[in-house]
């Protein structure tokens, strides 16, 4: 009888049907607490649930039960993870991956959660090493983008998004952050089919509109841009990327008043997100407000730890002012943060990146050759912002 109970709870489980798994597995588990098969599969059901306390409870029973099983020690993870416990979690999933190198879902999650603890460098790393075996897994192509996202490196992160779309077509978030990411390098033209795109599917979700309202604001037209963005606002009041875009839009109209307005509302709001940061910064500098840029950068620096993204604008517009020690600096953080070196010749567009020696350092003022086509690239306009 038991096992009959069991198989039912796995084809329910194979089904994403977990309470009905649940509701078949606990009266089996009150009667025989020494079942490992029917704790294992109860755990997997709460943890479907979203029920991690419980699952926490009837794994851990599990796991002193047995030794070594790499299922207990990925659901662990993820009912840990999902009670905030990360470090913990972070345990269990690297030691189901120890058990079990074959199996991808621990290395997304893993992975996960050095991205959540903003842990950028590790991350990548730990991605890095888990696409040499899973090229081709889309959970781990996603956060290999987002994770140079943070690291400021376009470019790079373009590219995977673009791999993301190959092997997803039909992913809205795969559409709208590669549409995102060309749009914040103003590659406009090869946006406007990816905005499109997001539009076609789902024209009410607000992350269309504000690709739609950058779209159009990038190509001059004013009048689309504020409709797009007033949408936005009414769909999410704070949202500070539309509230910051607006302010632009005001003042370009000349209408002091309600740039003020819009960029009094989106510096209040600022800090809820780490993300949040880029939406107000990217408005300073079309403002001319040049202080606030920088003040916006060092506290995005600041709130989001770990990130390079911030850095390398900060990097870039101390050398515009002249602060050279300053974005000494500044480079050099970016390149701990990344552990590698980015750089760009300017006259073929081929890029390199270079392993970064915290010992041997790198030297941001002295110009090199490149490798592809033997043109000088002076420093440091051949390390990229993008």
């Amino acid at each position: 009888m038991s096992e009959k109970v069991l198989e039912s709870a796995k084809i329910a489980l194979e089904e994403c049907r977990p309470n009905d798994a649940i509701i078949a597995l606990e009266p089996l588990v009150e009667y025989d607490d020494e079942n490992v098969d029917a704790l294992v599969c109860l755990g997997i059901a709460y943890v479907q649930a979203e029920i991690p306390e419980k699952a926490v409870e009837v794994l851990e029973r599990a796991d002193k039960m047995v030794e070594q099983h790499c299922v207990v020690e990925l659901f662990l993870g993820r009912a840990l993870w999902a009670l905030g416990k990360l470090v913990s979690a972070e345990d269990r999933l690297r030691e189901a991956l120890r058990l079990d190198p074959s199996q991808p879902e621990a290395c997304i999650d893993l992975g996960r959660i050095l991205y959540q603890r903003r842990e950028y460098r590790e991350a990548l790393n730990h991605i890095e090493r888990a696409s040499e075996h899973f090229p081709d897994e889309v959970g781990l192509v996603f956060l290999h983008a987002l994770i140079l996202y943070r690291l400021g490196d376009f470019t790079l992160a373009t590219e995977y998004w673009e791999q993301v779309h190959r092997l997803e077509p039909y992913l809205m978030s795969g559409i709208s952050n590669y549409a995102y990411i060309l749009l914040l390098q103003e590659r406009s033209f090869e946006a406007a089919s990816f905005v499109g795109y997001a539009n076609t599917i789902d024209p009410d979700d607000y992350r269309s509109q504000i690709l739609l309202g950058e779209l159009r604001f990038q190509s001059g037209d004013r009048e689309g841009a504020l409709e797009c963005f007033g949408k936005v606002l009414d769909k999410d009041p704070l949202n500070i990327e539309a509230l910051s875009k607006l302010a632009v839009i005001a003042r370009n109209a000349s209408d002091e008043k309600s740039c003020r307005e819009y960029l009094s509302r989106a510096e209040m709001e600022v800090g809820r997100d780490p993300e949040s940061w880029r939406g107000l910064c990217n408005a300073y500098p079309l403002l001319g407000m040049c202080e606030e840029y920088v003040d916006c950068l060092i506290r995005w620096t600041k709130a989001d730890k770990n990130a390079a993204a911030p850095w390398v604008v900060l990097a870039a517009e101390y050398d515009k002012q002249g602060k050279l020690e300053y974005s000494r600096n500044a480079w050099r953080t970016v390149f701990e943060l990344r552990g590698y070196v980015k750089i760009r010749c300017l006259d073929c567009k081929s890029e390199v990146r270079l392993p970064y020696d915290s010992v041997k350092g790198f030297d941001v003022y002295s110009a090199r050759v490149c490798d592809s086509c033997g043109a000088k690239i002076n420093m440091p306009m051949g390390l990229p912002v993008d």
